[in-house]
């Protein structure tokens, strides 16, 4: 569990989120109809991580919330915000179980 507890696996998923989407802001190349090789998994990648923050923006939209760019980073950022809090918990527990 010690092993778990540093490897910090959910620190890992944030970075990833945010580097997919820091990368899918200015990389406009796989969000045309038919994606090839790369192009083609990063454009699955973005659509699976891409998911939550889109259901919660139409949410939004729906309350009746102007969604801006200051919005939907805000979401991002709660966003990531889950998973270093996840890390912070599962890093705490894994240690206390591995002694």
């Amino acid at each position: 569990m010690n092993f778990l507890a540093r490897l910090h696996l959910f620190l890992i998923v944030a970075v990833l989120l945010v580097a997919i989407f820091v990368t899918g802001v200015f990389w406009e190349a796989p969000f045309h109809s038919d994606p090839q090789g790369l192009a083609q998994i990063f454009s699955r990648a973005w659509e699976l991580v891409s998911w939550p923050i889109q259901f919660v923006l139409g949410r939004l939209r729906g309350a009746g919330v102007d969604v801006t760019r200051v919005v939907t980073i805000a979401v991002l950022a709660c966003y990531v915000g889950v998973f270093v809090l996840l890390d912070i918990i599962f890093t705490k527990v894994a240690r206390r179980i591995g002694g």
